[in-house]
């Protein structure tokens, strides 16, 4: 009885560590990963054409993200350690071999069981995982500095919205390909804009959702909005 006691406890001790407030309050962008010690080293930011990996956690420990063009959703549990017990990705061809293959290393990674940690830097937060395999992943509370494209060539407005949302390109000559996808990461439009910069998201659900948005030169940027 006092082992079962004394295991119970654990179990809670460990719960209560795993609610770190700071691993929900923000989205995490990728740096680095590797899935094992076997696996292959990416660093996102050598990376061509330039990626934006990230991945939120909310605090019923769900998650979603983005990889190099695919989008995935799943849920953590934690005992001891984080563990996915469901994932789900789009399964788009990136059109680049290296896209993929970065995606298959990311994906593997994020399915897996690691421990955490979180530290402070100058610019804001770092997120380590690690894993038993020796396999890890970096993510940072600011995006890489070679993701500037995705960062700065769109804004979205009004965000949350209820029916209409605007697209502010920088280039607004520029025709758009445009893809939504929901949190499970499945595909509901796509769009080819031109000359036009304004979307009507009216019958979609409320909840939160990603544009993956295509230039005509080949960039691409991921956005999330929120449909009230």
């Amino acid at each position: 009885m006092k082992k079962l006691y004394s295991l119970i406890i654990l179990l809670i001790f460990q719960t209560s560590v795993a609610q770190d407030p700071r691993l929900f309050e923000n989205d995490w962008y990728l740096y680095e990963v590797m899935s094992t010690d076997l696996g292959t080293y990416y660093d996102v930011s050598t990376i061509d054409p330039p990626i934006a990996p990230s991945l939120s956690i909310s605090e019923d420990l769900s998650f979603n993200g983005m990889g190099a063009c695919n989008t995935f959703s799943g849920n953590y549990e934690f005992i001891g350690e984080l563990f996915s017990i469901s994932f789900n990705a789009t399964t788009e061809d990136c059109g680049i071999q290296l896209h993929n293959n970065f995606e298959s290393e990311y994906f593997g990674f994020i399915q897996g069981g690691y421990t955490y940690t979180i530290e402070e830097d100058n610019d804001g937060r770092v997120l380590s995982f690690e894993t038993p395999l020796f396999g890890f992943a970096t993510f940072k509370s600011y995006p890489l500095s070679t993701t500037d494209f995705q960062r700065n060539a769109f804004q979205l407005y009004p965000n949350p919205t209820k029916d209409i949302l605007f697209l502010n390109p920088t280039n607004p000559t520029e025709n758009l390909k445009v893809k939504i996808f929901n949190l499970e990461g499945r595909l509901l439009r796509n769009l080819n804009l031109e000359n036009q910069t304004s979307m009507d998201v009216s019958n979609l659900e409320s909840g939160i959702y990603f544009l993956n948005i295509e230039v005509e030169n080949g960039n691409k940027a991921v956005k999330k909005f929120i449909k009230q």
